[in-house]
């Protein structure tokens, strides 16, 4: 598995540095292709610092978020693709997953899995609880999350490529036409990315050209029964992120997905019972000695441990505290294990790095 990876930029963000980092860290043969159309001195910076790293690099103006990862794909080798926006990290470890799994099933044509959701502040917030098993779901629900899902380079072109007039749904009409061309997709049930959803997140959009976009791509392919509901979902899903305050939007998830999908073990709504596993890492110069866990109320049975670490716990009302017994590294798997005592029902609201 030869593996090309575009790196598209459009702007500077803060996370830039972790998601070089996330690629510079796995063990894969991997061509990294960079793409900035930033104009912005810090990102050539950043892009120098890795430089040895980068099978292809491009500072100036583009097309857009398409035409650049195209641009990638078309001078970096690989038979297998992805790519990696500037708000995206891969998990340490992921592509050795991802490899593992395709040589033991060996006719997949594509691979992914789950990712954990951080909000601008870098916290976990939750998965991207969305994401399921191939099926034909996916012709009216973006189940596939982009930062986690690879594709063999023969599948792609199979299926007519990346739309390069596509700007805010161009890897879900991907992925719809490659499942519609006979791609053979294997679901890995792990967490391979870790994605920044913030107020600013492209994919919080309802503009115009997004709900353009959209609606080109459901009539397409959706069921016509279900256009409308499918069209009504993801406006929906939008305008919380983009318009209703957290507190808002935190409760209205917790309403509406009371009895919602879970990714290990956490639901949707951040309930959990009886218990839960958190996967994050950190790409900080600085390891982190542990994680402070917010609730909605408190939960003074908590209890929990980490692979590979001791943890000790500390609660302060809705808080708590987990303190490792050696601090955590950059590009470590950090996995803790979450239990409470029955007739307790703790809410998960977030876990920062202390």
């Amino acid at each position: 598995m030869k593996l090309a990876i575009s790196v598209p930029v459009g702007a500077w963000h803060d996370f830039l540095p972790w998601a070089l980092e996330s690629l510079a860290c796995q063990k894969a043969d991997l061509r990294i292709a960079f793409l900035d159309a930033s104009g912005d001195p810090r990102v050539k910076a950043l892009a120098d610092q890795y430089d040895d790293r980068l099978a292809y690099r491009r500072h100036g103006p583009d097309g857009g978020q398409s035409d650049a990862i195209l641009e990638g794909w078309a001078n970096v080798e690989g038979d297998w693709l992805g790519w990696l926006n500037a708000d995206d990290m891969l998990m340490p470890g992921a592509l050795e997953k991802v490899q593992a799994h395709l040589g033991a099933n060996p006719g997949l044509e594509a691979v992914y899995g789950h990712s954990v959701i951080l909000d601008g502040d870098g916290a976990m917030t939750g998965y991207h609880f969305n994401v399921e098993p191939p099926g034909e779901r996916l012709l009216q629900a973006g189940i596939i999350s982009q930062p986690s899902c690879f594709f063999s380079r023969a599948a792609y072109e199979r299926a007519g490529g990346l739309n390069r007039d596509l700007h805010y749904v161009m890897d879900w009409d991907l992925w719809i036409r490659m499942y519609k061309s006979g791609t053979r997709f294997g679901f890995l049930d792990d967490a391979l990315s870790m994605v920044i959803w913030a107020d600013d997140t492209k994919t919080a959009s309802i503009n115009k050209r997004r709900r353009s976009e959209l609606n080109a791509v459901i009539a397409e392919h959706a069921p016509e029964a279900a256009q409308k509901a499918t069209f009504r979902a993801f406006m929906v899903h939008a305008a919380a992120d983009k318009l209703w305050p957290p507190s808002l939007r935190r409760a209205l998830v917790r309403r509406l997905r009371r009895s919602g999908p879970s990714v290990f073990g956490l639901r949707a709504d951040g309930a959990f019972s009886p218990e839960a596993d958190l996967k994050l890492a950190h790409y900080a110069s600085e390891a982190k000695s542990g994680l402070r866990l917010s609730f909605l109320r408190p939960a003074p049975s908590l209890k929990a441990s980490a692979l590979g670490r001791e943890v000790s716990v500390s609660s302060k009302g809705a808080t708590v505290e987990l303190r490792f017994d050696r601090p955590l590294g950059p590009a470590e798997l950090c996995d803790i294990n979450l239990r409470h005592d029955a007739g307790e029902a703790p809410v998960f609201l977030k876990a920062e790095w202390l």
